[in-house]
C-alpha cells in the first residue's frame, strides 16, 4: 500500500508539473503584456494661428521607439481625418513635434473643435494607442471667453463688450428656435461663434480675398457649415441681423448634411433672409430692390439663381428674390412641406427632383405660381421660348457657393487689411443693402484674386528664396578669407604645440628616473 501511495504521489507531482506547464503557456508573458509599457510622458498643443498647429510629445519605452504618429480631425458637421508623423532623434526615450497646417488652401476657421490621439511602436513590437483629446482652434493673437447656452458657445476677445457677446448668443438661440422646425432639426452637436468687436482684427482671421475685392466690400459675418462655426463682426451696427442671417446658413448645413451645396442659392440664401431680424427700415430697403425689378420687368428665372454674382446691388435684389420666394412657399404650402423639401434633398441631391416629390412641380412650375401670387405672368419654358429677353445668353443655372459671408455696405472702404493666406476656393460674397434710397450704379465687384497677389496653387510648395552673395557694408564684421588664418585660429596652434611640448617633457622624465633605477 504504501509503495502504491507512494507512486500515486509522484503521479500526482506529475500531473501538477504538467498543468504548470500549460498554465504557464496560457498566461500571458511578457511580449503580451507588453503595450502599456510605453508611456506618454508629456504632450501639449501648441495654436500658431493662422498658420498651423504643432503637436508635441514625449515617450519612453523598454526598447528603442520606431515609429509615433499624431492622428488629427475635426468635428463638425463633416469629419475630417489625417495624421501626421512625429520628428525625433531614434532611442528609448524620444521627444518630437508634428504639424498640421491650417492656412492657405488647408484654412481652418478660428472656433472648429478638433481632437488628437498619439499612436506608438517601438522596436519590440509594441503598440501604445492613446485616447481623443479635443481642443478648440482659436485665434492666438487675443485671449478669449467664452458665453454658452445649450449647443450654443459665443467667443469674444474683450471682457468690455461681453453684452455684445450675449446679445449674438440671444440672436442665435432665437434664430435656432423659429428655424430649426421649419427646417425639421433639433441640432445636438456644439455650435460656436467667433465674434471680434474690431474688424480689423476680424480681417487677418478669414481667408484669402484679393485686395480688389476687400476694398470694395466688408466682411460683416461668414459661416462654416462644415465645421459648424461662425464668425461675426460684433462692432456693427447690422450685428443682429448678420448674426441670426448666418446662423441660419449652419442650421440649413445640419438640415441637409452632404447635400449642402446642392441646395440652390435662391434656396440657402431666402432661407438665411426668412430668419433674419431685419428692422422695418432694412426689410423697406430691401423689398425696394425686388420692387424695382419688377417694376424694369427685370425679375430673373427662379432656375437661374443657383448662383449669386454681379454688383452687390444685384446679389441684395437676388436675397431679396429668393426670401420671397421660400415666403410664398410657407404661407401657401404650410411650413411641412418646407421640412419635407429638406429630408428629399437630401436623398435626390436635386432641387428639381426634390420640389416635383414634395410639391408637384420643378424650380419652372414654382417660378410660375410665384409670378402670379404676385401679379406676374409666367415666362415660357426654357425650350419653348429661346428668344424672350430674359432667357435670352442666360449662363447656365450653377450650383450655390458652400460659404456665404454677409457684407456691409460697399460705400464702406476699409483700410488695407494685412494679406491672408489663400483658401481652397474663392468665396461668394454677400452685401448687405445700402444705408437709404434707390440704389445707384455701382461696377461689377471683382472676385477673383489680383495680378499682384497671385494665390498659391493647391498642393505646391512655395519655392525657397535664394540666398545672395552682397559685398560687406563699411563698418560690418568680415570674415576672413577661406586661405588665411583667423586669429583665433592661431591662437588654437599655439594652445596645441604648449601641450605637446609639456607631454614631451613628461615623457623625457619618465624616461630619466626608469634608466636611473636600471
Amino acid at each position: 500500500m504504501r509503495i502504491i501511495a507512494h507512486r500515486m504521489t509522484r503521479l500526482t507531482l506529475a500531473l501538477l508539473a504538467a498543468l504548470g506547464v500549460v498554465a504557464s503557456l496560457a498566461l500571458p508573458g511578457p511580449a503580451a503584456a507588453q503595450e502599456s509599457e510605453i508611456k506618454i510622458l508629456e504632450h501639449r498643443v501648441e495654436t500658431n494661428f493662422p498658420t498651423d498647429v504643432k503637436f508635441y510629445v514625449e515617450v519612453a519605452g523598454p526598447d528603442e521607439i520606431e515609429e509615433v504618429r499624431v492622428v488629427m480631425k475635426t468635428i463638425g458637421q463633416v469629419t475630417r481625418s489625417a495624421y501626421r508623423q512625429v520628428e525625433f532623434e531614434p532611442g528609448v526615450s524620444i521627444s518630437g513635434e508634428a504639424e498640421l497646417l491650417t492656412g492657405g488652401t488647408n484654412y481652418v476657421p478660428p472656433g472648429t473643435r478638433m481632437a488628437y490621439s498619439f499612436e506608438v511602436r517601438d522596436k519590440g513590437g509594441r503598440l501604445l494607442r492613446t485616447d481623443e483629446e479635443v481642443f478648440v482652434y482659436l485665434d492666438s493673437r487675443f485671449e478669449w471667453f467664452t458665453v454658452s447656452e445649450g449647443i450654443v458657445t459665443v467667443y469674444y476677445n474683450n471682457q468690455l463688450v461681453k453684452s455684445r457677446a450675449e446679445h449674438v448668443l440671444e440672436t442665435a438661440l432665437t434664430s435656432m428656435a423659429v428655424t430649426g422646425p421649419l427646417l425639421g432639426i433639433a441640432p445636438e452637436l456644439p455650435l460656436h461663434i467667433v465674434t471680434y468687436h474690431n474688424y480689423q482684427d476680424m480681417v487677418g482671421a478669414l481667408p484669402f480675398r484679393s485686395q480688389a475685392t476687400r476694398q470694395q466690400l466688408i466682411t460683416q459675418g461668414m459661416a462654416f457649415d462644415e465645421e459648424r462655426v461662425l464668425m461675426v463682426h460684433s462692432g456693427d451696427s447690422s450685428v443682429t441681423n448678420t448674426t441670426a442671417h448666418e446662423f441660419v446658413h449652419l442650421l440649413v448645413g445640419d438640415a441637409l448634411g452632404r447635400a449642402y451645396s446642392r441646395a440652390p442659392a435662391w434656396l440657402n440664401e431666402g432661407l438665411a433672409e426668412y430668419g433674419a431680424r431685419h428692422d422695418d427700415r432694412e426689410r423697406d430697403i430691401m423689398n425696394g430692390y425686388l420692387e424695382r425689378a419688377i417694376r424694369e420687368g427685370d425679375v430673373r428665372p427662379l432656375w437661374h439663381l443657383g448662383s449669386y454674382s454681379g454688383t452687390p446691388s444685384d446679389i441684395v435684389y437676388a436675397y431679396a428674390h429668393g426670401e420671397s420666394v421660400v415666403t410664398f412657399m410657407v404661407l401657401e404650402y404650410g411650413e411641412g412641406k418646407m421640412t419635407e423639401l429638406m429630408r428629399t434633398l437630401t436623398r435626390t441631391l436635386d432641387i428639381d427632383a426634390a420640389l416635383m416629390q414634395v410639391y408637384g412641380f420643378d424650380q419652372y412650375g414654382l417660378d410660375s405660381a410665384w409670378r402670379e401670387a404676385i401679379g406676374l405672368e409666367p415666362l415660357p419654358r426654357p425650350e419653348e421660348a429661346q428668344n424672350h429677353p430674359l432667357l435670352r445668353d442666360l449662363p447656365q443655372a450653377t450650383i450655390a457657393p458652400v460659404l456665404a459671408p454677409t457684407f456691409a455696405p460697399p460705400a464702406v472702404t476699409p483700410a488695407t487689411p494685412p494679406e491672408a493666406v489663400a483658401p481652397a476656393t474663392e468665396q461668394q460674397p454677400t452685401p448687405a443693402p445700402p444705408v437709404a434710397g434707390e440704389p445707384a450704379a455701382e461696377e461689377p465687384a471683382v472676385l477673383e484674386p489680383s495680378v499682384a497677389e497671385p494665390a498659391q496653387p493647391a498642393g505646391q510648395e512655395p519655392e525657397p528664396e535664394l540666398e545672395s552673395e552682397s559685398e560687406p557694408t563699411s563698418g560690418s564684421p568680415t570674415e576672413s578669407p577661406a586661405s588665411g588664418f583667423s586669429p583665433t585660429g592661431i591662437q588654437a596652434i599655439i594652445v596645441v604645440l604648449a601641450f605637446l611640448v609639456i607631454l614631451l617633457g613628461a615623457l623625457a622624465g619618465v624616461l630619466v628616473v626608469w634608466r636611473g633605477r636600471a
